[in-house]
């Protein structure tokens, strides 16, 4: 497997784990808003796949130590931050309101679930970054 495919794979069950410890919020959020409750919920962790694909492109080369792929991994966590919130401005607020609304959506979500995102990046980030770095887990990596 090559390395965006592992760090998809880690970012999506970390980022899916931390959207699940805020599933008793996000369900009321999905319920106000129409919304099936496990896109929801399911939808950090899908972002957080997403984007971890396009950021570690071409990381076995540049990556040179866990704190350079953990700093991605931060970059992946600040894009799904992003992503989740513009898609839950474009459910709850008409498009045309869509730019004065998401300042405001993205502030509840940073801090809802700010914490356990981060922790997810850290945790997925040194992962990837200690697989990169110790390619001894063969059946992980091929280069």
């Amino acid at each position: 497997m090559s390395p965006p495919l592992v760090a998809a794979l880690l970012f999506a069950i970390c980022g899916g784990v931390a959207a699940f410890s805020m599933q008793f919020t996000l369900r009321e959020f999905a319920i106000e808003s129409g919304v099936n409750r496990w896109v929801f919920v399911a939808v950090p962790g899908l972002f957080s796949a997403l984007f971890a694909m396009l950021v570690y492109q071409g990381a076995e080369k540049r990556v040179k130590t866990v704190g350079q792929s953990i700093s991605r991994g931060l970059l992946v966590a600040l894009l799904t931050w992003f992503g989740f919130s513009a898609l839950a401005t474009a459910v709850w607020f008409p498009i045309e309101d869509f730019s004065r609304w998401l300042s405001t959506v993205l502030l509840i979500s940073g801090v809802m679930g700010g914490g356990p995102m981060l922790l997810a990046a850290l945790i997925a980030g040194a992962a990837v970054g200690f697989l990169i770095r110790h390619r001894g887990a063969a059946w992980v990596m091929k280069t």
